[in-house]
């Protein structure tokens, strides 16, 4: 019986969440409400405050799970990749996919980036700096294997990275339907085939 109710538990907090991520996609953090949340999860307020104190609880565990699983795949990725080059264009297609082809989750992420007042939980500034070491450890691995000039700053182009798959968030999230994984690689420029600052590759 234990079972089943955790099994209950995870499945009201997971429709709990899908319901806020489609409120709050669709409307932005600052006009969506708890009433239209559980509304939409089709459960009462009382369960709502049962499995989160705030809807700043619900918008926390949303963005760390999102970019938790974004987070975890690149650590996969920088583990297999045969070479830095592999590695890089890997995490970048799948972090633009993260972003690009669940609409709802990107636009809530790129406009929490920006929202005034916004304050990250220590979960997701972890998650921020692991994101960023697995970058710079990247760009760091193809500078000794000569496919990245020397003179670029590792950490400064780990953010510029990251930068690069945003503005491409701002300017492709209002767009009809999911991107493919074809124009996904080209709108964020795979290390591949382009590098920020005029070309890291050599």
């Amino acid at each position: 019986m234990g079972t089943r109710r955790t099994e209950k538990a995870c499945a009201t907090r997971r429709q709990l969440l899908d319901a806020a991520l489609e409120v709050i996609g669709e409307k932005g953090y600052s006009a969506a409400t708890v009433d239209e949340i559980v509304e939409v999860a089709g459960v009462s307020k009382g369960v709502a405050y049962y499995h989160f104190k705030s809807k700043a609880a619900m918008a926390e565990s949303i963005l760390e799970d999102g970019i938790g699983r974004i987070v975890a795949g690149f650590e996969c990725i920088a583990a297999e990749a045969p070479t830095a080059a592999d590695a890089l264009t890997g995490m970048i297609e799948l972090f633009a996919s993260g972003i690009f082809e669940n609409k709802a989750f990107g636009r809530f992420f790129v406009s929490e980036l920006w929202r005034e007042g916004r304050v990250w939980s220590d979960a997701m500034r972890g998650y921020e700096r692991r994101l960023l070491d697995v970058l710079e450890g990247q760009i760091a691995r193809g500078q000794r294997e000569g496919c990245i000039r020397p003179e670029i700053d590792p950490a400064f182009e780990a953010v510029a990275l990251v930068g690069m798959v945003l503005t491409g968030a701002l300017y492709h999230l209002g767009d009809e339907g999911p991107l493919t994984r074809e124009p996904l690689g080209q709108r964020a420029g795979a290390p591949g085939e382009a590098g920020p600052e005029g070309g890291a590759l050599r």
